[in-house]
């Protein structure tokens, strides 16, 4: 609970203009709760095991999964949007997943739900995600004792190198994005 205070006060500060991203090691937080203040949607793919091969097709339904959001979510005007079209086209993914699965040669279930779930710190760049419940699109193969993936679906924080993590993250649009959607209007 102090986290998440910590987390709101500190982009409330950013927010405002009482810091500035390029000189911050973590920028900063965003509320996790799912009123959606700054809003946002987050995917999870959880795999079946941790052996190689489950850990595999996990990944591969992830790029499908990305893929797939990226061609439903792109002109979505807010998470509340968002979320409902990923509802909305809950069996496209589902059947999209599947025929992936099933050209790797996996055979077993495949369930793909929305709904609000929980979710660890994250932090994308140097920007922190803080711990929370969120709206997602969930992916779970198999009986889901694996290792599972996750990331800020929209708006879209999914970086699939983790290497790459701190130089594709563009701090200022975020921070932007989120100034719009808090206040409206042109960020200053």
């Amino acid at each position: 609970m102090i986290r998440r205070f910590l987390a709101l006060v500190l982009t409330s500060a950013l927010l405002c203009g009482g810091a500035r991203a390029e000189n911050a090691s973590v920028t900063t937080g965003l509320p996790g709760d799912t009123a959606g203040l700054p809003g946002l949607v987050r995917l999870q793919v959880v795999a079946e095991s941790d052996s190689p091969e489950a850990q595999a097709l996990k990944l591969a339904l992830r790029d499908t999964c990305l893929r797939a959001a990226e061609v439903c979510l792109s002109d979505a005007p807010d998470a509340d949007a968002a979320y409902a079209r990923l509802t909305n086209h809950l069996d496209d993914f589902q059947s999209a997943v599947e025929s992936r699965a099933r050209a790797l040669g996996y055979a077993g279930l495949i369930h793909c739900e929305t709904g609000t779930f929980d979710f660890p710190d994250r932090i994308y760049g140097r920007l922190l995600v803080p711990a929370g419940r969120y709206r997602a699109l969930r992916v779970t193969i198999g009986a889901g004792r694996g290792h599972n993936w996750w990331c800020v679906l929209y708006p879209s924080l999914c970086l699939l190198n983790e290497a790459d993590a701190a130089g594709a993250l563009d701090i200022k649009a975020a921070l932007d994005w989120l100034r719009r959607r808090l206040f409206g209007g042109d960020a200053a």
